[in-house]
């Protein structure tokens, strides 16, 4: 179900370690570059185009700090955050994927509105198919944990919500010396076994739970 976006909304500015290209180990699409201009142009989003005479376009950011995309108006003016960190142009699809979210999603855009919907996971799979997709509901509702068989090799998982919960503050800490988390939050490389906890600065609490993935 598409959520419109009207001009007038504020999201708020999300923050999340900047992802380089050099970074995105094993990522199949690169992220859009600090300081790119896309648009949506005759049906298609596309960062070809006369910047003079530019329609609303998304705007990609990069900072020491963070990374984030802004939309914009033709004559410059900043409108809202839209909430993504990580972005990339597929066949003329614009794609985001938001770090407090957890979710991926597709932009559109439709007389001066910007449409989001959210991908599902089928969607998503396809997108990134040598990733195996653990869900947040597939975690126990008891313990929050969730045990797992490491497949040979380079085992990658992506931690896909499908709740309304957010993850702001999220953060990975792990026994296992070899597994590694892509600028991503939710990218996975496991290639030992161990414990993996996701949480709030280690909190374990009914608003800030953390989910424990056990790698057997």
């Amino acid at each position: 179900m598409f959520k419109k976006i009207f001009l007038i909304l504020m999201i708020s500015l999300g923050l999340a370690l900047p992802v380089f290209a050099s970074d995105m180990e094993s990522i199949k699409y690169n992220n859009l570059k600090d300081g790119s201009k896309v648009a949506f142009i005759n049906g298609s989003w596309t960062t070809s185009f006369n910047k003079k005479e530019t329609p609303y376009y998304i705007k990609k950011i990069s900072t020491g700090t963070g990374s984030y995309s802004e939309f914009y108006n033709p004559d410059g003016n900043f409108v809202f955050s839209t909430g993504c960190q990580y972005e990339f142009i597929l066949g003329g699809k614009l794609y985001g994927y938001s770090n407090y979210d957890l979710k991926f999603y597709e932009f559109t855009f439709n007389e001066d509105i910007l449409e989001q919907r959210e991908l599902s996971q089928e969607e998503v799979q396809s997108l990134f198919e040598k990733y195996e997709i653990i869900k947040i509901s597939d975690f126990s509702t008891s313990t929050n944990s969730l045990k797992i068989k490491k497949k040979f090799g380079k085992f990658k998982v992506i931690i896909l919500n499908d709740t309304d919960r957010y993850f702001y503050n999220y953060s990975y800490s792990t026994n296992n010396a070899k597994f590694k988390t892509y600028p991503l939050k939710g990218f996975l490389c496991i290639t030992k076994a161990g414990m993996i906890q996701f949480s709030h600065f280690g909190d374990n609490s009914k608003e800030f739970p953390w989910f424990i993935l056990l790698v057997r």
